[in-house]
């Protein structure tokens, strides 16, 4: 009986029609599988590099700290005539405002080293830094 059962699918197009149905239903399963299955956790991500400290980099060639005194100087304007006569109109800290002429003291071993258009540049134990003016409310606030 199984051999007459056999007999009866060996014709060429049966056996197609047999290929064709058990392809069907593995490519199927196999789809059933790729969707039912859960996705892959992601990896963690790597804690962040911490950050540099460049506060060694200010005494790199003898240059003493800055101390924080030195950030409390704000520009409130500049008298420029030319070059070499030129000042700036700052405060410091909570301090008054006063007129610092060029290599003037501007505060405790802080200097007007240079002075700009629209910036100074103070020095305060061989560290310059520059510090601009705040920004002006119409574009026409600065005069040359």
């Amino acid at each position: 009986m199984f051999r007459s059962f056999i007999t009866r699918f060996q014709s060429p197009p049966t056996l197609a029609a047999i290929a064709a149905i058990v392809l069907f239903v593995a490519v199927l399963a196999w789809w059933t599988w790729i969707f039912h299955t859960p996705a892959p956790q992601a990896p963690a991500r790597p804690a962040p590099p911490p950050s540099i400290d460049a506060s060694a980099g200010a005494t790199l060639f003898g240059a003493e700290p800055d101390r924080g005194r030195h950030d409390q100087v704000q520009l409130l304007g500049i008298l420029a005539f030319d070059p070499k006569h030129a000042a700036a109109i700052i405060s410091v800290g909570d301090g008054a405002t006063h007129v610092v002429r060029l290599n003037g003291a501007v505060a405790d071993a802080t200097t007007l080293h240079e002075v700009r258009a629209h910036s100074i540049i103070v020095e305060r134990n061989g560290i310059q830094r520059e510090i601009a003016l705040p920004a002006a409310q119409s574009p026409s606030a600065f005069m040359h």
